[in-house]
Formats: structure tokens, sequence, C-alpha cells
């Protein structure tokens, strides 16, 4: 016994602390939730357990609106799985969102990860490697997709809008991932917008991770859209509903506070020189011959090429030099290179470009035709005369504007009450170089930082080494400089900085909650990476409006039109929740957009050409679905579960009381266990480990997740430590002795216990498990099968038992002789059949599920089979007509065979038919015998301990 705490009560809450709880209650994800550096909302909770309470299915969606955190849902079912040691695990993601996944993993679950790209593949996907979870974009799934065929324990699919057209057999990437996840255990999608313009992209979603589950497309069309009623809308939302969770923001509302973007658009116009420097490049761009690019490269570098004369005057310079000098090298040598995209590979490129060019066959020669080497040494002339007119432009009329631009963001947060703190963000890391030296010339150096790819500057590397000395011995450190770095710089922004000037990497993985300014120095074109640039300050957490600023160069139509395309139709800008849901999720490909955009500008010579050009662009995404879709994703989608609410105000209960419960019994038994070898501070969240009581666990400083603490480590259920603690507590000796409880000296003691005082009698406590089998998968749920006999014969259920293990005890005696358990056998028989009739019914719901699902697919088959037969009917009605409507007797003979082949197709299905249903019913008897099989059920028992017990005052 140590501090009135005892081995038996280390055991209890050992077992309490591992038990398996129901599969839709918090309790089965206490620990790690304990563990995440994330306090999930209850409709994120609802999703986790959503998704891992559905084992018959191969996949769910999750659906949520846009803003409500899908990425926290699929967080938690992959730390489950994790956490079960199934650790093939795959991510699909935009490129653009790879690294963002990385890090949110990593930091809010302490997950490790690595992307696959083409130069990884081999070695991350070969065998030997530790396990963590791989994650990719959709370009990679559909160009190696022999090398990810293999058998996964969950595969998530983010923004899985992409999948939607695989319902007609077109869609390269849908197929790519379909036969992907074909060998995965369990697939979630995430996406906002499920449904978009045609009903038949929901059979499309499904059929991805359940090819069968609506059985045929003609069998859907025959239920669902051939079919208007009312009936068959909500017989389809049923079955929508088994495999797709979706929360709307306004049931979401009371536990999110969402705040709005602010846009702030400023003006400016170039000056002579800066014009003409953008309509002698865009004229070279334009040029049906170009010599420094290849054809394969030509649309990609000229879309990179653009996008730096948008920057600024030294980046396009830099690019310009840079092309030059590599088609001067070729004139040299005589042979040009079949890949010329490698001009590009110093240049700041995005995820998508840099996979894209990744993906270029490699770099050959061919020998250069005599007759192109005078045109090839005036391009290269020409080149140098356009960086040199780059060059002597030293003052941008941008950077000008941002300064007022900055003025007026840091006034409208003032008015706000938010920090005066803004992120630039730049394409190019030349350009960020510019800005930042025109800004400290106009006095705002102090509390200025850049952020790129690399953060190797003077600078960083001095924030970053005080930042080592500050967190040294924390598990704030990875040990991971490139990640250490990333997190020092955000570090001191948060605490320090005033503007940080980033380029694209910062807005991939980092959360700014506490920045209220976002400037597009350099708008992309791309409204996804507009988005999770935006997203990086407006997300949870975030305490104030955000300031949204963006510049509009009154000297370039095109630009102003890419500006009103991205704030008119994508609602980028302004608002609470960004781009709608149908309008981004309308774009399969960001990068393919940014191409269309470069396309227009490659073609368009005049103003008009332009404009006509944008006014189509604009027409492909009017951000309006039809009517029609708009009533179906309502119906099947938004109206899922009338006792949403009720739900969700249960898990919001649930989740604090299973976590507190949950932190108040680690604590005990690990300050039971490591009284020896650690010193704790006050409460004993916070305490010191002088020596490591098995290998793996580290020495130092901890904290209990409630009460953080800096240069210290966090203690994790999952850890080795814990591990050790529990598993000592589980395995303690505990012979049948009297313990005596003192009311006085507990911190907490129920009204119910507070009634026994002076009371004494016996306690037997054990712990009763019930497994099943759902699908391929097999699930337990324990419970604690204990009871109280007090001296008098007054009976005392299991949670008596658990009001007894908080008290404190005071007394412990030498062992006595075993305590007869006959008196206990009764009651404790009624409290196992108790549980036994919960799990029964859970148990029987699995199956219940899956006979539900054969029986519509007899009604999908049905229908298909009666659509064929309808449809042969009436070609068979339509010869009979037209062999009444002919004189000539061999006409009339031919159309009577006719008719007779189509009525035997018709008879031939009906009796395919027939004999489908009788194995189908065949097969849904088999799914009511293991119905009954469930209701029987498995258990197991283990005794812990049988005690006397006293209550003192």
């Amino acid at each position: 016994m140590k501090n009135g705490f005892t081995e038996y009560q280390a055991k209890y809450y050992a077992h309490e602390l591992q038990r398996s709880y129901a599969s839709d209650h918090v309790g089965k994800l206490a620990g790690l939730l304990f563990d995440a550096q994330v306090e999930p909302k209850p409709h994120q909770i609802d999703a986790a357990l959503f998704a891992l309470q559905t084992p018959f299915l191969k996949g769910v969606i999750l659906a949520d609106e846009v803003g409500l955190g899908k990425t926290i849902e699929a967080g938690i079912v992959i730390s489950q799985y994790w956490a079960e040691r199934k650790r093939s695990i795959l991510i699909i993601a935009p490129s653009s969102l790879r690294q963002q996944w990385q890090q949110e993993l990593y930091e809010k679950f302490l997950i490790p990860s690595s992307l696959l790209d083409a130069k990884t593949k081999d070695r991350l996907l070969g065998a030997g490697r530790s396990p963590e979870v791989l994650i990719c974009s959709y370009e990679f799934a559909q160009r190696h997709e022999p090398a990810l065929l293999r058998a996964w324990d969950v595969v998530v699919a983010d923004e899985a809008h992409r999948l939607r057209n695989f319902w007609n057999g077109k869609a390269k990437v849908a197929n790519a991932v379909a036969h992907i996840v074909e060998g995965s255990q369990k697939t979630v999608l995430l996406t906002a917008t499920p449904l978009q313009n045609k009903l038949e992209e929901l059979y499309g979603l499904v059929s991805v991770f359940e090819p069968d589950y609506f059985y045929s497309l003609d069998a859907f069309r025959e239920r669902y859209i051939k079919n208007r009623e009312s009936a068959a809308f909500d017989d389809l939302g049923d079955r929508v509903a088994q495999v797709s969770k979706r929360t709307l923001r306004r049931d979401a509302d009371k536990y999110i506070r969402f705040t709005e973007r602010l846009p702030l658009t400023v003006g400016f116009e170039p000056s002579p020189d800066e014009q003409r420097l953008y309509e002698l490049v865009n004229e070279y761009l334009q040029r049906e011959q170009v010599y420094a690019f290849s054809k394969s490269t030509r649309h990609l570098s000229a879309l990179i090429i653009r996008k730096r004369l948008g920057s600024s005057t030294y980046a396009i310079a830099s690019t310009l030099e840079r092309i030059a000098g590599r088609l001067e090298r070729e004139i040299e040598e005589g042979k040009r290179w079949t890949n010329s995209g490698s001009f590009i590979v110093d240049a700041d490129l995005t995820d998508e470009e840099e996979e894209e060019l990744d993906e270029e066959p490699r770099a050959g020669f061919t020998a250069i035709d005599p007759r192109d080497i005078e045109p090839m040494k005036d391009e290269v002339r020409e080149l140098r005369e356009y960086a040199a007119l780059a060059r002597s432009i030293t003052v941008n009329e941008k950077a000008v504007q941002l300064n007022h631009a900055l003025d007026l963001g840091f006034e409208r947060l003032r008015e706000l009450g938010a920090p005066q703190k803004a992120i630039i963000f730049t394409d190019s890391t030349v350009t960020q170089d510019y800005i930042a030296r025109s800004l400290t010339e106009a006095g705002r150096g102090e509390g200025l930082l850049l952020f790129n790819g690399q953060n190797d500057s003077p600078q960083a590397t001095a924030i970053y080494q005080r930042w080592l000395e500050r967190n040294k011995g924390s598990d704030v450190i990875t040990g991971v400089p490139a990640a250490d770095r990333r997190k020092a710089l955000v570090d001191y922004f948060r605490e320090e900085g005033t503007i940080m000037i980033a380029t694209e990497a910062a807005s991939e993985g980092i959360n700014l909650q506490f920045c209220s300014m976002v400037v597009n120095y350099d708008l992309p074109w791309n409204p996804q990476r507009v988005e999770q640039r935006i997203g990086r300050a407006h997300r949870f957490g975030q305490q104030h409006n955000v300031v949204v600023v963006n510049f509009s160069n009154k000297g370039n139509l095109a630009e102003q039109r890419i500006l009103e395309l991205l704030e008119d139709k994508f609602h980028l800008f302004k608002g609470v929740f960004g781009a709608s849901d149908e309008v981004l999720g309308s774009i399969e490909d960001g990068l393919d957009f940014e191409k269309t955009i470069s396309d227009i500008l490659n073609r368009c010579k005049t103003a008009g050409d332009i404009e006509v050009a944008f006014n189509q662009l604009e027409k492909q995404f009017e951000g309006e679905i039809s009517k029609e879709m708009a009533s179906a994703k309502a119906k099947v989608f938004d109206n899922l579960d009338p006792n949403v609410q009720d739900r969700l105000k249960s898990y919001d209960a649930q989740s604090g009381e299973v976590l507190n419960r949950f932190e108040q019994l680690l604590l005990a038994v690990t300050k039971y266990q490591l009284d020896s070898v650690a010193t704790f501070e006050g409460d004993g969240r916070q305490f010191e480990l002088h020596a490591a009581p098995i290998a793996g666990a580290k020495t130092g400083r901890y904290f209990f997740k409630s009460q953080p603490q800096e240069n210290a480590h966090q203690y994790r259920f999952a850890s080795p430590l814990a591990e050790h603690v529990v598993a000592s507590s589980k395995d303690a000796d505990t012979p049948a002795r009297e313990l005596t409880f003192s009311l006085g000296k507990s911190q907490r003691a129920s009204t119910a216990i507070k009634a026994l005082q002076g009371k004494s009698g016996q306690l037997v406590s054990k712990v009763v498990t019930f497994r099943m089998k759902a699908g391929n998968e097999d699930i337990s749920e324990s419970y604690a099968l204990a009871g109280l006999l007090t001296d008098d014969g007054e009976w005392l259920d299991h949670e008596y038992v658990a009001d007894l293990m908080d008290l404190a005890c005071t007394e412990v005696s030498d062992p006595i002789d075993m305590i007869d358990e006959s008196a206990f056998e009764k009651h404790l028989e009624v409290q196992r059949e108790a549980f036994e009739k919960e799990v029964q019914a859970r148990n029987a719901r699995y199956y219940d599920q899956q006979e539900e699902l054969l029986y519509r697919n007899t009604l999908d088959r049905k229908a298909e089979s009666e659509g064929l037969i309808r449809e042969y009917r009436q070609k068979e009605k339509a010869s009979r007509k037209a062999a009444r409507q002919t004189d000539d007797p061999m006409e009339q003979l031919r159309h009577k065979k006719e008719a007779r082949r189509w009525a035997q197709k018709a008879e031939d299905e009906d009796d395919r038919a027939r004999s489908e249903r009788i194995k189908l019913r065949e097969e849904i008897d088999k799914y009511l015998d293991l119905i009954e099989q469930s209701l029987k059920g498995k258990r197991e028992t283990e005794d812990l301990f049988n005690i006397r017990w006293r209550i003192t005052a």
C-alpha cells in the first residue's frame, strides 16, 4: 500500500483502463483521445465511431460540410487502427495536401508518415521498412497503381469527389483507386461534395469500395433515377445512411465558433517598364516556335514563367536568365535536351508542379539541326534582353502598395481586437527576399521573418538554435531538423513576430490560428491552393475574423479576370466558409485548372479574346448545383438522422466524462507504480522520472495532457512507460485480504458509499468479456462483473465496487482464507445476463444490417430484371406491330421471328432472375442462422480478486 492506494485498486483501475467498450461508446476511443493533441468535437467523435463500428462494410463516406474537420475524423480512425497494430495504412490526397496530412498526423496523433513519390517509391514500398503511414497523390496512385496493389488495413482518400465519375468507366484515377482499395480491410472517403451533377455520382462513389452495394448501375437507375417517387428517395436515403455520415454546419454550430473572412482588395498600376516587360514575355510565350522548351514540358514551363512574371521583376529575371543559360549550353554542345523542364529544377515549385516534373521521362538528347542554330542564338539574346529589362526595374508598384495594404489591414485588425500579425504569401523565394528588403526599408523590419522550403537563412538558424535551447529535453523536439525548424519559426511568429513572408511551403501543414491577416502577394490560379493558404489562419481555434488581402493589377485584364473568377465564382475571400462545396468540389485537379488559365493566356492575343475565354470558363463553374440535384442531396444526405442533435449532445457529455475518468485512473496507477523512481508534483499530473523502469522510457520531466509544461515529455497512454505501468498493475499479486477504507481521508466519496460508514463485508471482482464476429473482424466488449455483500446480507452491485475502489485505504491485513463465492453467484449471474443482452443486441445488429443489405440487393436485382423484361417486351410489341403493318409475307415472317426472339429473351431473363432470387433467399436464411448463433454469444470470465472490506469514518 502506498499513500492510501493498494495493488487491488491498481489492478481494478488497470482493467478499467484497458476494457473493451461498445462500438458506439466514446470509451472505445479513450486512450487515443487522451494521447491526441486535439480535442475532438462531438460530431467528429460521431463520425469516427461510425467508421469504426461498421465492420461488415468495406468502406464509408465521411461527408461533413466544409469546415467541420473531416481530417480529424479520419485521424481518429487511423489512430485506432494504429493502436490495434494494424499499420498498413495509405492516404491518397491531392498533391498540395500531402504535407498537411503528414504534419497533422504527427502533431495531433504522434503517428509517423512518409510521402510516396517517384523517388521514394521503391524504398517505402519495399520489404522490411518500419511501419508508418504512406501518403501519395491521386496522380501517383494512377501512375503507379500496380505498386500499390496490396493488403492495406485502411485506405483514406481525401477530397474524394475526384472519384465520383467512377460510374461511367472512363475515370482513370477513380479506376486506379478502386483497384487499390480492393485489398483494403476498410476504405474511408472524405468529401464535402458527394453529389454534384448526377445521381449516378453517388453510385460511383459507393462503388469505389463496395461494387455490389447497389448491385449494378442499371438497377440503381431503375430504382432511383427512373422512379421519382418520394418513397424511392426515402429508400435511397436509408441505404446511404448505412455507408455515409454527414454533419451539417447547423448541427455543429453550438460546438464550434465560426469566424468570417473579410476581403480587402488593393489596386495598383504597373509602371511603363513593368507593362513593357509583361508584353514582351507574353508575346514570347505565345509564339508557335519556342526553342527553350520541349513539347512535353511547354505547358508547364509557360505556366511557371507566367506566375514568376506576375510575382516580381526579380523572380522573372532569374528565371529568364536560367532558361537563356541552359539554351546557350545546348547550342555549345550541339544537342538538345528532350526534357527541358530541368530548367526549373532550382525554381520554387508547388507539389503538383514538382510531381509532374518528376514523372516526365528522363532527359535525353537529340542533335540540333544546323538550320536551328541561328534562331536559337537569337532566342538566347532575346531572353537576356528581357532579363536585363527586368533587372533594371528595381521598384515594383505592387510592393509599393503592399505597405498601404498592411496599414489598411492592421487598422482592421485593431478594430477587431485581433493581434496585428500578417502572413504574406508569394510563389518565389526571390520575390520573398525582395519583399523583405522593401518592408525593412519602409521601417517594418522588426518582427519580420521568412518562411520557405529550406528555412536555413542566418535569421532562421538563430531562431532555431534559441528554440532548441528553450525546448531541450522535451517532446516538442522531433529530431528531424526540417520539421523542427518549421516549428521554431512558427513559435517565433506566434510569440514575437509581426510579419511572416512565406512561400508555398507555409501553406502546407502549419497552423496559424493566432494570425488574422492573410496577404496573397501572388495570387495562385488554383482555387484549392488559395483555400489552403487562407485555411492556415481561418480554421479551428481562430478567435477573430480573418482579413484576406489581394492585389488587383489595373494594367492587366487577365489578372483582373482571374481575381474576379476566384472572388465572385468561387467565393474564396468572403463569408464564414470560403469556397462553396459545390464549386470547389467541381475542380478535379488544381494544376489542370491552372493550365487551363495558362492556355487562355497563351492563345488569346486581344482583350476581346481574353473576355470571351474567361466568360466561357466562368460558365463551367457557375457555383449553383441544379435544383434537382440540390433536392436529391437534401433528401439523401442532409437529413440522414433526425436524432443527430441528441446523439451529439450525448457524445459531448460522454467525452468529457470518459476522459476525466480515464485520466483519474491513469494518474492513480502511475503514482502507485512509479513511486520509487519518480517525484510527483502537486496533484501528480507533473512528475520527474529519475530512472527508467523499462527500456524505451525516457527519464526527465513529464506532464499529463491536461497540465502541459514546457521542456517536458507528454505522458501518453500508448507510450512504453504507461504500458509498463498498466501491465504491472494488472499482474499484481492480490490474494484474499481485508482492506479498511476511510471516508475522511478520501478525496472522493459518493453519497451511496458514505451510507456504508461503519459497515463491512465481502467483495468479488471479475471481468467478463463477450467476443463476437462482425464481417472479418473480431469484436469484444468487457465489463466489470463485481459486487459487495455486507455482513448483514445486503447485496450491492458493481457501481458500489467502483465507488469503493475510489476510497483511501488505511489498512491491509495479512492474507486470509479464500472467500466463498457461492453467495455471490446468483447476483453476478443477473449482472452477466444484463450485460449479455446488451451485447447480443449489438452483435445481432451487425448481422441484421448484413441481412438488410442482401434484402435490398434482391430488390436491386428485381428492378434491373424487370427493366430488362420491360425493354424486351416493348421490342417484342414493336416487332409484332411491324408484322401487322406489312403486306409482304417474307417481311411479316421476319418481324414475327424477331418478336419471338424478344419474347424468349424476356422469358430467359425471368427464369434467370427467379434462380438468382432463390440463391439470395438461401443466403439471407444463412444470415438469419448467424443472427441466431450470435445471440448465444461467447463469453470469458477472468478473476481479479476477492477481499473483505470495512469502511470507517
